[in-house]
Protein backbone atom coordinates (compact mmCIF):
# COMPACT_ATOMS: atom_id res chain seq x y z
CA UNK A 1 0.00 0.00 0.00
CA UNK A 2 1.34 3.40 -1.00
CA UNK A 3 1.92 5.73 1.94
CA UNK A 4 3.16 9.28 2.38
CA UNK A 5 6.47 9.87 4.16
CA UNK A 6 8.17 13.06 5.26
CA UNK A 7 11.96 13.19 5.54
CA UNK A 8 13.33 16.21 7.38
CA UNK A 9 17.02 17.05 7.07
CA UNK A 10 18.62 15.03 4.32
CA UNK A 11 22.36 14.26 4.33
CA UNK A 12 23.63 10.79 3.40
CA UNK A 13 21.31 8.99 5.80
CA UNK A 14 18.21 10.87 4.68
CA UNK A 15 19.15 10.47 1.02
CA UNK A 16 19.38 6.71 1.44
CA UNK A 17 15.98 6.58 3.11
CA UNK A 18 14.39 8.66 0.35
CA UNK A 19 15.83 6.46 -2.39
CA UNK A 20 14.76 3.24 -0.68
CA UNK A 21 11.23 4.59 -0.22
CA UNK A 22 11.18 5.59 -3.88
CA UNK A 23 12.20 2.07 -4.92
CA UNK A 24 9.33 0.77 -2.74
CA UNK A 25 6.93 3.04 -4.66
CA UNK A 26 6.21 5.28 -1.68
CA UNK A 27 5.47 9.01 -1.77
CA UNK A 28 8.11 11.21 -0.13
CA UNK A 29 8.18 14.85 0.92
CA UNK A 30 11.78 15.99 1.52
CA UNK A 31 12.70 19.15 3.42
CA UNK A 32 16.18 20.59 3.83
CA UNK A 33 17.73 24.05 3.95
CA UNK A 34 20.40 23.06 1.41
CA UNK A 35 19.07 23.44 -2.14
CA UNK A 36 22.04 21.54 -3.56
CA UNK A 37 21.14 18.44 -1.52
CA UNK A 38 17.52 18.69 -2.62
CA UNK A 39 18.65 18.90 -6.24
CA UNK A 40 20.47 15.58 -5.84
CA UNK A 41 17.42 13.70 -4.57
CA UNK A 42 14.58 15.48 -6.36
CA UNK A 43 14.16 12.60 -8.81
CA UNK A 44 13.33 10.30 -5.90
CA UNK A 45 10.90 12.54 -4.00
CA UNK A 46 7.37 13.53 -4.90
CA UNK A 47 8.02 16.94 -3.40
CA UNK A 48 11.12 18.80 -2.23
CA UNK A 49 11.00 21.90 -0.07
CA UNK A 50 13.93 24.21 0.65
CA UNK A 51 13.38 25.45 4.17
CA UNK A 52 14.01 25.26 7.88
CA UNK A 53 12.75 22.06 9.51
CA UNK A 54 12.24 24.01 12.75
CA UNK A 55 9.75 26.37 11.09
CA UNK A 56 6.14 25.28 11.69
CA UNK A 57 4.84 27.18 8.66
CA UNK A 58 7.35 25.39 6.42
CA UNK A 59 6.23 21.99 7.70
CA UNK A 60 2.56 22.84 7.22
CA UNK A 61 3.04 24.21 3.72
CA UNK A 62 5.06 21.14 2.74
CA UNK A 63 2.23 18.84 3.84
CA UNK A 64 3.95 17.19 6.80
CA UNK A 65 0.70 16.96 8.86
CA UNK A 66 -0.76 14.76 6.08
CA UNK A 67 2.14 12.28 6.19
CA UNK A 68 1.64 8.77 7.56
CA UNK A 69 5.21 8.71 8.89
CA UNK A 70 7.83 11.41 9.34
CA UNK A 71 11.55 10.67 9.67
CA UNK A 72 13.84 13.33 11.12
CA UNK A 73 17.11 12.24 9.52
CA UNK A 74 19.25 15.18 10.66
CA UNK A 75 20.88 14.63 14.06
CA UNK A 76 24.14 16.62 14.02
CA UNK A 77 22.24 19.74 15.11
CA UNK A 78 20.52 18.37 18.19
CA UNK A 79 18.56 21.56 18.82
CA UNK A 80 17.03 21.53 15.34
CA UNK A 81 16.31 17.83 15.62
CA UNK A 82 14.48 18.25 18.94
CA UNK A 83 12.50 21.32 17.82
CA UNK A 84 11.45 19.54 14.62
CA UNK A 85 10.34 16.56 16.70
CA UNK A 86 8.25 18.81 18.96
CA UNK A 87 6.63 20.46 15.96
CA UNK A 88 5.79 17.15 14.31
CA UNK A 89 4.18 15.88 17.50
CA UNK A 90 2.16 19.10 17.85
CA UNK A 91 1.03 18.78 14.21
CA UNK A 92 -0.35 15.32 14.96
CA UNK A 93 2.02 13.23 12.85
CA UNK A 94 0.83 9.61 13.36
CA UNK A 95 4.30 8.06 13.48
CA UNK A 96 7.53 9.94 14.18
CA UNK A 97 10.98 8.39 13.76
CA UNK A 98 14.08 10.34 14.76
CA UNK A 99 17.77 9.79 14.22
CA UNK A 100 19.67 10.47 17.47
CA UNK A 101 23.22 11.68 17.80
CA UNK A 102 23.89 9.90 21.11
CA UNK A 103 22.09 8.20 24.00
CA UNK A 104 21.44 11.48 25.85
CA UNK A 105 19.85 12.90 22.71
CA UNK A 106 17.82 9.70 22.43
CA UNK A 107 16.49 10.11 25.96
CA UNK A 108 15.32 13.65 25.17
CA UNK A 109 13.49 12.41 22.08
CA UNK A 110 11.93 9.64 24.12
CA UNK A 111 10.58 12.22 26.58
CA UNK A 112 8.95 14.02 23.65
CA UNK A 113 7.03 10.87 22.74
CA UNK A 114 8.96 10.01 19.57
CA UNK A 115 7.72 6.64 18.35
CA UNK A 116 11.08 5.23 17.25
CA UNK A 117 14.63 6.42 17.88
CA UNK A 118 17.50 5.15 15.77
CA UNK A 119 21.28 5.32 16.17
CA UNK A 120 22.58 4.40 12.68
CA UNK A 121 26.30 4.76 13.40
CA UNK A 122 26.09 2.89 16.70
CA UNK A 123 23.95 0.13 15.22
CA UNK A 124 26.37 -0.32 12.31
CA UNK A 125 29.35 -0.44 14.68
CA UNK A 126 27.62 -3.01 16.88
CA UNK A 127 26.84 -5.22 13.91
CA UNK A 128 30.40 -4.99 12.61
CA UNK A 129 31.96 -5.79 16.00
CA UNK A 130 29.64 -8.76 16.43
CA UNK A 131 30.66 -10.13 13.05
CA UNK A 132 34.36 -9.61 13.76
CA UNK A 133 34.37 -11.08 17.26
CA UNK A 134 31.97 -13.99 16.88
CA UNK A 135 33.35 -16.98 15.05
CA UNK A 136 29.91 -18.42 14.45
CA UNK A 137 27.41 -15.59 14.30
CA UNK A 138 26.72 -14.44 10.76
CA UNK A 139 24.09 -11.80 11.34
CA UNK A 140 22.34 -10.03 14.16
CA UNK A 141 19.21 -7.94 14.64
CA UNK A 142 18.42 -6.18 17.91
CA UNK A 143 14.65 -5.93 18.42
CA UNK A 144 14.83 -4.02 21.71
CA UNK A 145 13.73 -5.21 25.15
CA UNK A 146 16.71 -7.63 25.08
CA UNK A 147 15.10 -9.62 22.25
CA UNK A 148 17.35 -10.67 19.40
CA UNK A 149 17.22 -12.51 16.10
CA UNK A 150 20.47 -14.02 14.87
CA UNK A 151 21.59 -16.26 12.04
CA UNK A 152 24.44 -18.48 13.12
CA UNK A 153 26.22 -21.73 12.45
CA UNK A 154 25.23 -24.51 14.86
CA UNK A 155 27.35 -25.20 17.91
CA UNK A 156 29.56 -28.25 17.43
CA UNK A 157 27.60 -30.19 20.03
CA UNK A 158 24.37 -29.65 18.09
CA UNK A 159 25.58 -31.25 14.85
CA UNK A 160 24.08 -34.70 14.29
CA UNK A 161 21.23 -34.18 16.75
CA UNK A 162 17.53 -33.71 16.02
CA UNK A 163 15.65 -30.57 16.91
CA UNK A 164 13.53 -32.65 19.29
CA UNK A 165 16.67 -33.75 21.10
CA UNK A 166 17.99 -30.19 21.32
CA UNK A 167 14.60 -28.86 22.49
CA UNK A 168 15.89 -25.27 22.38
CA UNK A 169 12.55 -23.73 23.29
CA UNK A 170 12.16 -25.55 26.60
CA UNK A 171 15.82 -25.93 27.56
CA UNK A 172 17.10 -22.49 26.55
CA UNK A 173 14.01 -20.34 25.82
CA UNK A 174 15.13 -19.94 22.20
CA UNK A 175 12.91 -20.41 19.15
CA UNK A 176 14.34 -21.85 15.93
CA UNK A 177 12.65 -19.92 13.13
CA UNK A 178 14.34 -21.46 10.11
CA UNK A 179 17.29 -23.47 8.80
CA UNK A 180 19.18 -22.54 5.65
CA UNK A 181 20.95 -25.53 4.10
CA UNK A 182 22.75 -24.75 0.89
CA UNK A 183 20.15 -23.24 -1.43
CA UNK A 184 17.22 -24.59 0.58
CA UNK A 185 15.32 -22.80 3.33
CA UNK A 186 13.33 -24.75 5.91
CA UNK A 187 10.82 -22.49 7.67
CA UNK A 188 9.64 -23.82 11.03
CA UNK A 189 11.46 -27.14 10.47
CA UNK A 190 10.07 -30.37 11.90
CA UNK A 191 11.40 -31.69 15.19
CA UNK A 192 12.75 -34.80 13.44
CA UNK A 193 15.16 -32.72 11.35
CA UNK A 194 18.83 -33.40 12.08
CA UNK A 195 21.27 -30.51 12.32
CA UNK A 196 24.10 -30.77 9.81
CA UNK A 197 27.50 -29.10 9.70
CA UNK A 198 27.25 -26.03 7.50
CA UNK A 199 23.62 -25.32 8.36
CA UNK A 200 22.66 -21.74 9.12
CA UNK A 201 20.16 -21.47 11.97
CA UNK A 202 17.87 -18.47 12.40
CA UNK A 203 17.18 -18.14 16.11
CA UNK A 204 14.98 -15.84 18.18
CA UNK A 205 15.32 -15.27 21.91
CA UNK A 206 16.56 -13.13 24.76
CA UNK A 207 20.15 -11.97 24.97
CA UNK A 208 20.80 -13.86 28.18
CA UNK A 209 19.68 -17.11 26.54
CA UNK A 210 22.28 -16.73 23.80
CA UNK A 211 24.95 -15.78 26.32
CA UNK A 212 24.25 -18.97 28.28
CA UNK A 213 24.98 -20.91 25.11
CA UNK A 214 28.17 -18.85 24.64
CA UNK A 215 26.91 -17.17 21.50
CA UNK A 216 28.52 -13.76 22.05
CA UNK A 217 26.13 -10.93 21.27
CA UNK A 218 27.46 -8.48 23.85
CA UNK A 219 26.75 -5.03 22.43
CA UNK A 220 25.55 -2.67 25.14
CA UNK A 221 27.24 0.73 25.00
Amino acid sequence: MRKKFGVLGIGRFGSKIIKELYYKNQEVIAIDADKAILEEIKAFAAKTVAGDITNEATLKEAGIPECDTVIIAESSNIESNVIAAQLCKSLGVPKLICKAHNTVHGKILSKLGVDQIIFPEQDTAIKLVNRLTSGRMLDYFDMGENLTIISTEPLDRWVGRTLADLDLRNKHNIVLLAIRRGNENFLVPSWSMIIEKGDILVLFGKEESFKELRVDITHKT
